[in-house]
């Protein structure tokens, strides 16, 4: 069972902060997703660009995001590819 953490960062922030949480999840893969969306509508085509390879590669995906970029996955990701 393949099992992966994406962290998504706030306004300023970056992908690589997803070093971070490496530790907190060693069960998971764990990634970092820098998104360019400035909107939530543009966030739906680049987050749903980016969700649809991974969840069909993993198992389980656990969203782990901060400020807007949580606003956005939310707005963008509704039901749709995280668990």
């Amino acid at each position: 069972m393949k099992k992966l953490v994406v962290y998504i960062h706030g306004k300023g922030g970056s992908a690589a902060e997803a070093e971070h949480y490496k530790k907190l999840f060693p069960a998971y893969d764990v990634i970092g997703f820098d998104y360019q969306a400035q909107t939530p509508w543009d966030a739906v085509s680049e987050f749903t660009a980016f969700f649809t390879p991974l969840r069909q590669q993993y198992d389980t995906i656990v969203l782990l995001a901060n400020s807007i970029g949580a606003f956005f996955s939310m707005s963008a990701l509704s039901e749709k590819f995280i668990d």
